[in-house]
């Protein structure tokens, strides 16, 4: 692999927010990719915020200038946005308020124009029976419409009646749907208890022919990637198990595929959130190439540009003052 580029997208003090965190990039078919995340007033994750937007319509040569998606509305934290694109072009963007309501807005010219604001919240409704939450978030990163048309956006649920805005202790999980974002479902809970993991969070998925492949994050002492792998994303996950060829010191990253090529992104390191890399595996994740982007790093997100052949990665830099782009040829 090599670096084609590396640029700023946006940094912190431009438009009175002093915090970019929890960057996501999405891939229409005809290679236009937009870039969001979250523009925080304050430094706490429940800091009133907004979601931003960046649109690229010539294979990430020039950005357009930042709109806002969706807003705190000058009181509310807005969080972990994701979107899920289909061959049509349609795009389906998801995010949260307070950790509590989930909304979903769609676009289909683009990213130029959305509908109104949408709560979705029956998916997450679905989990009580089976985990009593108290913060609930998506992602981060972008979601998955699988072959099947299926979109599948990674979850994690916290359960913490003494402090209700603890994001510990946590499990892993998907919420899916099958009409395109119209009706959501909640699939089951990664069995995260085989392995005694401590508090499961921020997971991010990719589809080969091999099934959905989850990679998570979690506060166990071992500093290794959790992943699992589905037949469906929903349920019958299986072959649970640290990677230990993918460090992560306890940070988001992102994944995706091109075809049965694995990509990853993260901070490849036990120690701190440092070294940012793109992984690449074609063995479906049983090996990894290694490319380090940046010395320095944060939250991450990826994806393949079907118009360009090569990847994006989208990354927080510099102690989450910048949102940064990174272009990486597959040789």
């Amino acid at each position: 692999m090599k670096i084609l580029s590396d640029r700023i997208l946006y940094t912190a003090g431009e438009n009175g927010y002093c915090h970019n965190r929890i960057p996501g990039i999405a891939v229409l078919p005809d290679g236009t990719m937009l870039v969001y995340w979250e523009c925080r007033r304050g430094l706490s994750d429940w800091s009133v915020s907004e979601i931003g937007m960046k649109k690229s319509t010539d294979g990430g040569k020039t950005w357009s200038e930042e709109r806002y998606i969706a807003s705190g509305e000058g009181k509310n934290t807005v969080n972990n946005p994701v979107m899920a694109v289909f061959p049509s072009g349609k795009i389906v963007f998801v995010w949260l308020e307070n950790y509590k309501r989930i909304f979903c807005r769609i676009s289909t010219d683009a990213g130029e124009t959305w509908t109104e604001k949408r709560e979705i919240g029956e998916g997450f409704e679905q989990f009580r029976p089976r985990y009593a939450w108290t913060v609930a978030a998506t992602g981060p990163g972008h979601a998955l419409v699988t072959r099947s048309g299926r979109i599948l956006i990674p979850v994690w649920l916290t359960s913490n009646i003494e402090n209700i805005f603890a994001h510990h202790p946590s499990v892993c999980a998907t919420v899916y749907s099958d009409d395109e974002g119209l009706t959501w479902h909640a699939g089951e809970i990664l069995p995260t208890e085989i392995l005694g993991t401590v508090d499961p969070n921020e997971s991010c998925l990719a589809e080969t022919s091999r099934g959905i492949h989850m990679n998570s994050r979690h506060v166990s002492p071992i500093r290794r990637r959790l992943t699992a792998l589905s037949p469906t994303g929903i349920g019958g996950w299986q072959n649970l198990h640290y990677d230990e060829n993918l460090p992560d010191p306890i940070c988001a990253g992102g994944m995706c595929s091109d075809g049965d090529t694995l990509y990853f992104s993260n901070c490849c390191s036990e120690e701190g959130r440092v070294h940012l890399t793109l992984s690449r595996s074609a063995d479906f994740g049983e090996s990894w190439d290694k490319l380090e982007l940046n010395p320095s790093g944060g939250y991450s997100d990826v994806c393949v540009n079907p118009a360009t052949g090569t990847a994006f990665v989208v990354y927080e830099s510099e102690r989450e003052t910048l949102i940064r782009l990174a272009e990486v040829a597959p040789v």
